[in-house]
């Protein structure tokens, strides 16, 4: 029924372009196909394109009823339809981030005059955009960009905060006096990915590629106590961050959950400005 309902279909198609001879013939493969229009009545006709073979297929359409006869079964080739490829980049994730000098563990969050505090820097994203590139026909491979949103909060460890002196930007203490809690340094960054995934039916998947961070804001506060009411600060806006930093990320996970990791071959803070220290992450994300 499928193959007769496509058949009238293509008839219908080629008289309604403006084809008005009594009959049409066109080739598929090894197939002749033969649409004649009478009056009211479509009749459609398949042949082995040998003109010797007997006809394998009769179907009519007439005032909206379908009447077939078939000799035997027929495969015509239909359109190709590539498989659907559902990327993973768009969600909300969120992950623990740090800063590193170094391979080793105890270089960790380790940033020369002080630390920050790793079960304590947390980064979000939001990624609100998506879009694949397929890199072949099996819906497996693909090339993956979009768009996302980048909240990260460094938390320093004991009474400091980071101060832009004279061109170069350090740990400072906190003025004694203060009925200081904590300290931050909190970063903005629009993300643009170029990655390569590789998915399993849709399911299992892996990627890996860059990720370019535009910073589109940055801040260094301190939270503490005034009177009984919890007081924010901003010590401090212009902090030598670099503007545009490059990132190495990979990611995997099953259907609508993975894991990522991401490190910077580029230096948190601008070369000569800052601590020489790059960012690092590990966390989870949720794909929609």
């Amino acid at each position: 029924m499928k193959t007769t309902k496509l058949l009238i279909m293509a008839g219908l198609l080629i008289c309604s372009a403006g084809i008005r001879s009594q009959e049409t013939t066109v080739t598929v493969e090894n197939r002749r196909i033969v649409m004649e229009e009478d009056g009211d009545r479509l009749k459609v006709r398949v042949y082995e394109n040998n003109r010797e073979r007997p006809l394998v297929f009769e179907g009519h359409y007439r005032e909206g009823q379908i009447y077939e006869r078939r000799e035997r079964a027929i495969h015509l080739p239909l359109p190709f339809r590539r498989p659907r490829f559902d990327p993973h980049w768009s969600g909300f994730g969120f992950g623990y981030a740090a800063v590193t000098n170094g391979l080793g563990l105890d270089q960790l969050n380790d940033i020369g005059a002080g630390r920050l505090i790793t079960d304590a820097s947390f980064e979000y994203n939001f990624n609100f955009y998506e879009k694949a590139f397929r890199l072949d026909k099996t819906g497996k491979l693909a090339i993956v960009s979009g768009f996302g949103l980048r909240w990260t909060r460094y938390r320093v460890d004991g009474a400091y905060y980071f101060r832009n002196d004279n061109g170069f930007t350090s740990l400072h203490p906190v003025d004694e006096g203060i009925n200081f809690r904590r300290s931050r340094l909190n970063m903005t960054h629009l993300t643009i990915p170029v990655l390569i995934e590789w998915q399993h039916h849709q399911n299992l998947f892996i990627s890996a590629g860059v990720v370019g961070a535009v910073k589109t804001r940055s801040s260094s506060q301190i939270i503490y106590t005034n009177r009984g009411k919890r007081k924010t600060e901003i010590m401090d806006r212009d902090l030598n961050l670099f503007p545009v930093r490059i990132e190495f990320l990979v990611q995997a996970g099953f259907d609508w959950i993975g894991v990522y990791a991401r490190y910077s071959p580029m230096e948190l803070f601008e070369s000569g400005k800052g601590p020489k220290v790059h960012p690092v992450s590990l966390g989870l994300q949720l794909h929609f």
